[in-house]
């Protein structure tokens, strides 16, 4: 009797260590995560800082305002994790000036903006001519700058086959492109239906 009294104690208290140690780590984790969603003093301080000589440099004459600082605690955006909020009080538009995680170089995201902005106005405008000359594509995909690091692409995949589409088609689009739409760089691909190869092009 006495040992099946032990035993048992040692099965209620192994229990009973194993659910404080739950609660602790349950609680620990709580405190960490809600700490990770304080942000830093200094590092907003520094970011402020930053901004200020960046926008002086390479933005003399603009009035601005520092609304406020963005800390990315959720890991929303890729290129930073503490940027200063500037409104231009002039236009009324407001900006990003963040240290860029992966070049280490101190950057806005106005350029960004007027590029996403761009493609919204450009995308209908290649639809409607892509299915004017060629019928319903299959996909029209936009690729910006700030994703490719390099050249915007424009992929459009055709639901005709090769042989349907010559080069002089291909070049009146590529016309249209930068005389009508006024697109200064792209790489341009035309993919086909069941095709691995296309026309390609970058301007």
């Amino acid at each position: 009797m006495n040992k099946w009294l032990r035993g048992w104690s040692i099965f209620i208290f192994s229990i009973g260590g194993i659910v404080i140690l739950l609660i602790f780590g349950t609680v620990f984790s709580l405190f960490n995560y809600k700490a990770s969603l304080i942000p830093d003093e200094k590092e907003e301080e520094k970011v402020i800082s930053q901004a200020e000589q960046y926008i002086h440099e390479k933005y003399p004459t603009m009035k601005y305002e520092i609304s406020h600082v963005l800390y990315d605690s959720d890991d929303q955006y890729p290129d930073f994790e503490y940027a200063a909020m500037i409104l231009n009080t002039e236009t009324q538009k407001t900006f990003k000036v963040y240290a860029n995680k992966n070049s280490k170089q101190i950057e806005d995201d106005i350029t960004i903006q007027e590029e996403a902005k761009f493609i919204e106005q450009l995308r209908p405008k290649v639809h409607s001519y892509i299915t004017k000359t060629f019928g319903e594509p299959e996909s029209i995909s936009f690729t910006p700058t700030y994703h490719t690091r390099g050249t915007p692409t424009l992929n459009i995949r055709l639901n005709n086959r090769k042989e349907e589409v010559n080069e002089e088609m291909f070049q009146s689009f590529i016309d249209y492109l930068q005389h009508e739409l006024n697109v200064e760089h792209a790489s341009v691909n035309f993919l086909y239906d069941n095709e691995t190869e296309g026309w390609s092009t970058e301007f």
